[in-house]
Protein backbone atom coordinates (compact mmCIF):
# COMPACT_ATOMS: atom_id res chain seq x y z
CA UNK A 1 0.00 0.00 0.00
CA UNK A 2 2.77 2.67 0.77
CA UNK A 3 3.87 2.06 -2.90
CA UNK A 4 0.57 2.97 -4.51
CA UNK A 5 0.32 6.03 -1.93
CA UNK A 6 3.63 7.51 -3.19
CA UNK A 7 2.26 6.94 -6.55
CA UNK A 8 -0.49 9.40 -5.91
CA UNK A 9 1.80 12.00 -5.18
CA UNK A 10 3.30 11.80 -8.97
CA UNK A 11 -0.22 12.11 -10.39
CA UNK A 12 -0.61 15.61 -8.49
CA UNK A 13 2.99 16.82 -10.17
CA UNK A 14 1.76 16.32 -13.42
CA UNK A 15 -1.34 18.95 -13.13
CA UNK A 16 -0.20 22.18 -14.52
CA UNK A 17 -1.47 24.61 -11.83
CA UNK A 18 -3.92 27.32 -12.95
CA UNK A 19 -4.65 30.68 -11.11
CA UNK A 20 -8.25 31.66 -11.29
CA UNK A 21 -7.37 34.81 -9.33
CA UNK A 22 -10.42 34.40 -6.01
CA UNK A 23 -12.51 32.29 -8.47
CA UNK A 24 -12.90 34.47 -11.27
CA UNK A 25 -11.24 36.04 -14.37
CA UNK A 26 -8.97 38.51 -13.49
CA UNK A 27 -9.98 42.13 -14.00
CA UNK A 28 -7.61 45.10 -13.49
CA UNK A 29 -9.45 48.15 -12.37
CA UNK A 30 -8.66 51.60 -14.29
CA UNK A 31 -7.94 54.41 -12.47
CA UNK A 32 -5.96 57.21 -13.14
CA UNK A 33 -2.42 58.32 -12.02
CA UNK A 34 -1.79 59.84 -8.64
CA UNK A 35 1.81 60.22 -9.88
CA UNK A 36 0.99 64.32 -10.90
CA UNK A 37 -0.81 64.50 -7.49
CA UNK A 38 2.14 63.17 -5.18
CA UNK A 39 4.48 65.75 -7.18
CA UNK A 40 2.35 68.70 -6.85
CA UNK A 41 2.21 67.76 -2.92
CA UNK A 42 5.76 67.09 -2.58
CA UNK A 43 6.70 70.50 -3.96
CA UNK A 44 4.27 72.76 -2.47
CA UNK A 45 5.75 70.95 0.80
CA UNK A 46 8.99 71.69 0.02
CA UNK A 47 8.87 75.37 -1.01
CA UNK A 48 6.77 75.85 1.79
CA UNK A 49 9.38 74.79 4.01
CA UNK A 50 11.93 76.25 1.92
CA UNK A 51 10.62 80.04 3.06
CA UNK A 52 9.17 78.80 6.67
CA UNK A 53 12.04 77.22 8.44
CA UNK A 54 14.37 80.52 7.95
CA UNK A 55 11.67 82.67 8.75
CA UNK A 56 10.52 80.90 11.72
CA UNK A 57 14.44 80.90 12.58
CA UNK A 58 14.03 84.35 12.44
CA UNK A 59 11.68 85.42 14.22
CA UNK A 60 12.79 83.14 17.21
CA UNK A 61 16.17 84.37 17.57
CA UNK A 62 15.18 87.82 17.35
CA UNK A 63 12.67 87.88 20.32
CA UNK A 64 15.08 86.04 21.93
CA UNK A 65 18.48 87.84 21.56
CA UNK A 66 16.46 90.98 20.47
CA UNK A 67 13.50 90.80 22.54
CA UNK A 68 9.97 93.30 23.19
CA UNK A 69 11.36 97.20 23.71
CA UNK A 70 11.01 98.68 27.43
CA UNK A 71 9.20 101.31 27.98
CA UNK A 72 11.41 104.36 29.48
CA UNK A 73 11.24 107.84 30.42
CA UNK A 74 12.50 110.33 26.81
CA UNK A 75 15.83 112.07 27.62
CA UNK A 76 15.09 115.95 27.60
CA UNK A 77 15.87 117.22 24.13
CA UNK A 78 15.88 113.56 22.63
CA UNK A 79 13.18 113.25 19.37
CA UNK A 80 11.96 109.69 19.29
CA UNK A 81 12.06 108.02 15.34
CA UNK A 82 9.21 106.72 14.47
CA UNK A 83 10.01 103.00 14.64
CA UNK A 84 10.73 103.27 18.73
CA UNK A 85 7.17 103.25 19.58
CA UNK A 86 6.77 99.81 18.57
CA UNK A 87 7.10 96.70 20.98
CA UNK A 88 8.29 93.98 18.70
CA UNK A 89 12.15 94.09 16.89
CA UNK A 90 10.18 92.57 13.84
CA UNK A 91 7.93 95.26 13.38
CA UNK A 92 11.02 98.25 14.51
CA UNK A 93 12.66 96.82 11.64
CA UNK A 94 9.84 96.71 8.83
CA UNK A 95 8.40 100.43 10.32
CA UNK A 96 12.22 100.98 9.80
CA UNK A 97 13.08 99.66 6.64
CA UNK A 98 10.04 98.85 4.85
CA UNK A 99 7.07 101.23 5.70
CA UNK A 100 6.50 104.98 5.03
CA UNK A 101 6.41 106.67 7.88
CA UNK A 102 2.67 108.63 8.69
CA UNK A 103 4.92 111.96 8.33
CA UNK A 104 6.17 110.69 4.74
CA UNK A 105 2.47 109.57 3.31
CA UNK A 106 0.98 113.06 5.27
CA UNK A 107 3.66 115.00 3.15
CA UNK A 108 2.68 113.15 -0.25
CA UNK A 109 -0.83 113.77 0.32
CA UNK A 110 0.02 117.48 0.83
CA UNK A 111 1.80 117.20 -2.41
CA UNK A 112 -0.48 115.58 -4.39
CA UNK A 113 -3.17 118.11 -3.17
CA UNK A 114 -0.96 121.38 -4.16
CA UNK A 115 -0.39 119.63 -7.75
CA UNK A 116 -3.74 119.19 -8.28
CA UNK A 117 -4.87 122.71 -7.13
CA UNK A 118 -1.82 124.09 -9.38
CA UNK A 119 -3.45 122.16 -12.28
CA UNK A 120 -6.88 123.55 -11.83
CA UNK A 121 -5.47 127.09 -11.15
CA UNK A 122 -4.13 126.98 -14.72
CA UNK A 123 -7.25 125.39 -16.50
CA UNK A 124 -9.15 128.29 -14.70
CA UNK A 125 -7.06 130.71 -16.02
CA UNK A 126 -7.01 129.33 -19.78
CA UNK A 127 -10.73 129.70 -19.59
CA UNK A 128 -10.74 133.28 -17.82
CA UNK A 129 -8.18 134.16 -20.61
CA UNK A 130 -10.58 132.55 -23.40
CA UNK A 131 -13.55 134.26 -22.24
CA UNK A 132 -11.89 137.50 -22.20
CA UNK A 133 -10.39 137.28 -25.60
CA UNK A 134 -14.01 135.98 -27.00
CA UNK A 135 -15.54 139.22 -25.06
CA UNK A 136 -13.22 141.71 -26.44
CA UNK A 137 -12.11 140.07 -30.15
CA UNK A 138 -9.07 141.61 -30.08
CA UNK A 139 -6.14 138.41 -30.23
CA UNK A 140 -8.00 136.19 -33.18
CA UNK A 141 -4.67 134.38 -33.20
CA UNK A 142 -6.67 132.40 -30.27
CA UNK A 143 -8.82 130.45 -32.87
CA UNK A 144 -7.00 129.77 -35.65
CA UNK A 145 -5.03 126.44 -35.86
CA UNK A 146 -1.40 125.33 -35.10
CA UNK A 147 0.77 124.91 -38.14
CA UNK A 148 3.87 123.25 -38.32
CA UNK A 149 6.95 125.22 -40.12
CA UNK A 150 7.38 122.33 -42.47
CA UNK A 151 4.16 122.56 -44.18
CA UNK A 152 4.53 126.03 -44.13
CA UNK A 153 7.85 125.67 -46.13
CA UNK A 154 6.19 123.37 -48.81
CA UNK A 155 3.06 125.69 -48.99
CA UNK A 156 5.64 128.67 -50.14
CA UNK A 157 7.96 126.77 -51.94
CA UNK A 158 5.21 124.91 -54.22
CA UNK A 159 3.89 128.73 -54.71
CA UNK A 160 7.14 129.96 -55.82
CA UNK A 161 7.24 127.33 -58.38
CA UNK A 162 3.46 127.93 -59.61
CA UNK A 163 4.62 131.45 -60.14
CA UNK A 164 7.81 130.55 -62.09
CA UNK A 165 5.61 128.01 -64.32
CA UNK A 166 2.85 130.92 -64.73
CA UNK A 167 5.95 133.50 -66.11
CA UNK A 168 4.56 136.34 -64.52
CA UNK A 169 4.18 137.72 -61.16
CA UNK A 170 0.95 139.42 -59.40
CA UNK A 171 1.98 140.58 -56.46
CA UNK A 172 4.00 144.15 -57.51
Amino acid sequence: MAVLSRLAGIRGVLKTPVRSGSGGPALVQNRPSRWDYDIFKDQVHFYIMLGAIPLGMLIVLSNLLKGPAELKPIPEGYIPEEYEYYKSPITRWLVKNVYEGYQQKYEKHLCNVWEETKKQNMMLLRKEVHRQMKVHQDYKGWYTREHHAEYLRMSMNNNKTNIEARGYRSDY
